[in-house]
């Protein structure tokens, strides 16, 4: 849903606009989601520490004792190691601190993220 506004600026450092009651709505239930996410994440963290617990996951050596769940003979759940690439930027700053400088972006992740003002 889009909503029209119109702009308007104010004497502050900051640009405000007037936003309908509808987008005051839609500010507040993007809050609440935030919330109920952010549930969801503990959540899922704590499940997943469960399982992998029955698994035999040892988190220091990425090895398992178990790849399968089974219940009642039957296969319900699998473990895989998964890798992805990436830069150790600690090792990098550290080892090679010129070419760190040289690469390091501080606006690399650069987004926008709205803020509610009510409390």
């Amino acid at each position: 849903m889009s909503v029209a506004v119109k702009s308007q600026t104010t004497t502050k450092a900051t640009k405000a606009t007037k936003a309908t009651k509808v987008v005051v709505e839609q500010v507040k239930q993007l809050v609440e989601v935030r919330a109920e996410i952010a549930r969801l994440e503990k959540l899922k963290a704590t499940l997943t520490t469960e399982i992998e617990s029955v698994f035999g996951v040892n988190k220091e050596t990425k090895t398992s004792e178990f790849d399968t769940l089974t219940h009642n003979a039957i296969e319900f759940a699998r473990i895989d190691l998964r890798v992805r690439k990436g830069v150790d930027t600690e090792k990098l700053a550290t080892e090679f601190p010129e070419a760190y400088e040289a690469c390091f972006d501080p606006e690399f992740t650069k987004y926008f993220q709205i803020v509610s003002l009510y409390k």
